[in-house]
């Protein structure tokens, strides 16, 4: 095949030529503005002024430069002028790569390689792009390929023998792996990592083929060359536990405890290889003691008995454990009791030994008194982490007075501790208040203004209460100066920070905004997704291969992770919005413009008008800026277009839309419950029969006696009822719905079931009273107080904050009918009576009369 600048429909003299070799040295060296100039002087000529392969190579400098529109015309231009050109084909493959445009990218190296059958390069690119779109078959073939041109690199074998391995031919893979660790006898060094690491991926394709004899044997072989020590523990633990050699695993266990008392995972397989069932206590108790007697400053040993033990063998241990962890002051203490509190006389005895500390204390002093009765005084810290772990254990059983009363009194011991001002603005978020929540967090924040995780805490309190801008400028200390906090903490691909602000918006209505944060955390897992190919060679040529193996598989299935399930979710939620409430989405009130005057609107829209210019020109800045850093080094890619909360607000079906960010949810088999109610509610609305069953089965398999669950197969009951299904969907229909189904096929009924079994949760009753309103409207006014008087029935279960915040935003959304001023009146004062100090209802610090207002405003 011709080389480069010589091709065979295009042959350039020498002098061309080697201006043309510049300007491929020029490109690889990243020297773009030199491969430019000599690219022009070659087609400067009028004889070469339509030469492909220079045309082609000046696209791909200018694609390089960011200049993406001149650089395709450019590519295509040099395309058309030597279609019989490896290199313009090739070149055309590398700019489609970098628009993201994969399926394009595949086709063009492909037809470069019917042009250069050999040509390594190509042939990496193609691979690259073969496993990244998980073309396994294709990429098998590649990788052969690349072995037969060059058999004697490592990275070539390796690579073959992965692409075997993820198409699950785990005998191929093996031999291959053999052959090149047979071809490669070399008298190795003391220290080989790159060795050690092909062994462990040996042993792994051995185990996933299911040859764990021949594993064991081959890993006990190998020990003494596979240097990270304790993935060689965990895995003959685990093959031992597997061919049910207890005695052996749980001796390697209790070596691997040794290394490390603080992972729980071992004491949990200790206990399996004995056999111990969850109800043996005292079976488990003595694996503790034994590791207690090894390590005695471990924590994890002296914690997990605490969650299964009971009577005189519990109190006796929690009473040293809170003995010991007051005195030292350890401020996550409490976070290791949370377990306890699924068991009542656990959280009884707890709350007694707790207040009998107090009293000793507080009748006896430092000096005199003591937790155990000790002739040693006390240390005075130990009352003040006394005073703050009760005040997180009423805190937590929902006493919010009590809570505020200890930890006050542990403010006014200590009033410089940082921790006591974030428990009380935690305190303060779960009664209601978000407002006082953030003025104390940001006073625990002025406290220590270096430390980043009080001020993220503070920014996230801060969102939680709107407070939007206040809480860009706190992040803003933490951020690269000089450029807008926002953008910056995108650009870090801060998710959490855009969740919280795409809910603030969402709360005070401004929906444009809120699906800018989501689509932006969207992007962030495409982003994720498309940074595996800075993986894919380095990880082979590292031999890193056991984590390159997980890397791939954990991208399989990116997206099940929470914070693209929470973008989701209020994207959906908005969207689903927008086809129920279309009204919501006037022009009036995309902003949160909701109840303002003339002159306010007015106001607000020229301050709107302000910000978005400052914004801009900001921008426009940090892009001049960028731009000047840059100078002559290659641009990042394929930008994409900038979002826009006013476009997005503008979709013609929002439906559509909201399929978009349902569809991986449902697709990778999400853990979350509220993915498939989510897919649920579109497919309800777009009449997808098939599509509604299926996410109704699958939660039914999560939460089968869930509230939202249930609101969601009355209403699959009420469309099935009155469908008009034909042929094989009317068929699979019948089939699914009688096994979901099988006790009644009437959404009344199963209403009033549901009711019986039921109805002592206020949470099952809010569903109920959802169903039945959905199915008949005259039965509202019944309804309503039935609800009303809920919330005076101290029998019921779920009384819970959250669950009246569901209640009073349904009946915004009409969820529960029409409501009228003087029933929703009656509504704020029994929640008010029950939550005095939710903001929702009334209450609240030192909320303003506006601040209250806007905390009214309607949200999903």
């Amino acid at each position: 095949m011709a080389p480069p600048g010589q091709s065979s429909s295009q042959p350039l003299p020498s002098k061309e030529l080697t201006l043309f070799r510049k300007v491929v040295k020029h490109y690889e060296h990243k020297q773009y503005k030199n491969g430019l100039r000599c690219a022009k002087m070659i087609l400067s000529n009028p004889q070469f002024s339509e030469h492909g392969e220079t045309l082609a190579m000046k696209g791909l400098i200018l694609n390089c430069m960011g200049k993406h529109e001149e650089a395709q015309e450019c590519v295509k231009r040099g395309l058309k002028a030597d279609l019989r050109s490896h290199v313009c084909w090739h070149v055309f493959g590398l700019v489609q790569r970098s628009e993201k445009k994969y399926d394009e990218a595949m086709k063009a190296y492909k037809q470069a390689l019917r042009l250069d059958r050999d040509n390594m390069q190509i042939l990496r690119d193609l691979s690259l792009l073969q496993i990244q779109m998980r073309d396994l078959d294709g990429y098998r073939d590649s990788r052969y390929r690349l072995l037969m041109l060059r058999p004697q690199q490592r990275i070539a074998w390796i690579g073959y023998a992965t692409a075997y391995h993820l198409l699950k031919d785990y005998d191929m893979a093996l031999k291959i792996v053999s052959e090149f660790c047979n071809s490669n006898r070399v008298e190795l060094p003391e220290y080989d990592f790159e060795q050690s690491e092909l062994i462990l991926y040996q042993n792994m394709i051995l185990r996933e083929s299911g040859q764990l004899e021949l594993a064991l044997s081959k890993l006990e072989e190998n020990a003494s060359q596979i240097v990270d020590r304790v993935a060689y523990m965990e895995t003959r633990a685990d093959l031992l536990m597997a061919l049910n050699d207890n005695a052996k695993a749980e001796m390697t266990y209790w070596k691997l405890v040794e290394r490390n008392p603080e992972n729980i995972v071992y004491y949990h397989r200790i206990e399996k290889c004995r056999g111990l069932a969850e109800g043996d206590v005292d079976g488990r108790y003595e694996v503790y003691k034994k590791a207690i007697s090894m390590n005695s400053h471990a924590a994890t040993p002296k914690r997990v008995p605490l969650y299964f033990l009971h009577g005189a063998q519990f109190e006796s241990l929690l009473l040293s454990y809170l003995i010991a962890g007051l005195r030292k002051g350890v401020p996550s203490l409490f976070k290791y009791l949370i377990p306890l509190y699924v068991d009542r006389d656990k959280v009884q005895f707890l709350e007694r030994t707790l207040i009998e500390f107090v009293k000793r204390l507080g009748e006896n002093g430092y000096k005199k008194g003591s937790l155990d009765n000790n002739p040693l005084p006390e240390s005075p810290t130990t009352v003040l982490w006394l005073y703050y772990l009760l005040a997180q254990h009423y805190d937590k059983l929902g006493s919010v007075q009590q809570a505020l009363v200890y930890i006050d009194r542990a403010i006014q011991h200590t009033p410089t501790l940082i921790e006591l001002y974030m428990i009380k603005a935690k305190i303060h978020k779960h009664a209601g208040d978000a407002h006082e929540g953030a003025v104390l967090m940001e006073q625990a924040q002025s406290l220590d203004t270096a430390d980043r995780y009080v001020n993220s805490k503070c920014a996230k309190y801060m969102l939680r209460a709107g407070l939007i801008k206040e809480a860009e400028n706190m992040c803003s200390k933490f951020t690269r100066e000089g450029v807008n906090a926002s953008a910056n903490l995108n650009e870090m691909q801060c998710m959490w920070y855009e969740i919280e602000c795409a809910k603030a918006h969402q709360r005070l209505a401004n929906y444009g905004e809120a699906l800018k944060k989501c689509h932006e955390v969207e992007r962030h897992f495409v982003g994720i997704i498309e940074d595996q190919f800075d993986f894919h060679t380095y990880c082979i040529r590292k031999m890193t291969l056991c984590s390159y193996i997980g890397l791939l598989r954990l991208e399989d299935v990116l997206r099940r992770h929470k914070f693209y399930y929470e973008a989701a979710k209020i994207a959906t939620t908005i969207y689903l919005r927008m086809y129920d409430h279309p009204n919501d989405f006037t022009s009036d009130k995309q902003n949160g413009e909701v109840n303002l005057s003339a002159s306010e609107l007015k106001k607000l829209k020229k301050k709107q008008k302000k910000e978005k210019a400052k914004e801009a020109l900001e921008a426009a800045a940090k892009q001049k800026q960028t731009n000047a850093k840059k100078g002559d080094v290659e641009a990042d890619g394929f930008a994409p277009e900038p979002l826009d909360a006013e476009k997005l607000l503008k979709v013609e079906d929002p439906l559509e839309e909201a399929s978009k960010f349902v569809q991986p949810l449902l697709q990778l088999n999400s853990e979350q419950f509220g993915s498939y109610i989510l897919g649920f509610e579109v497919y309800y609305r777009k009449k997808k029969v098939l599509l509604m069953l299926q996410c109704l089965n699958k939660a039914t398999k999560l939460e089968p006696n869930s509230p939202d669950l249930h609101v969601a197969a009355a209403k699959y009951l009420h469309y099935y009822e009155k469908a008009e299904l034909e042929g094989t969907v009317k068929e699979l229909a019948a089939e699914l719905t009688g096994i979901l189904f099988p006790n009644t096929k009437s959404a009344s009924e199963f209403n009033t079931a549901f009711k019986s079994a039921n109805i002592n949760s206020f949470p099952h009753r809010l569903a109920v009273a959802e169903v039945s309103i959905f199915l008949d409207l005259s039965c509202a006014g019944g309804t309503k107080k039935w609800l009303l008087c809920s919330l005076d029935d101290d029998k019921l279960t779920g009384v819970t904050l959250k669950n009246i915040e569901t209640l009073y935003n349904g009946i915004l959304y009409g969820k529960y009918g029409n409501w009228s001023s003087n029933e929703m009146t009656q509504l704020t004062k029994r929640c008010h009576y029950l939550f005095k100090d939710a903001t929702l209802f009334g209450g609240g610090v030192s909320l303003g009369a506006q601040e209250k207002e806007n905390c009214n405003i309607k949200q999903f």
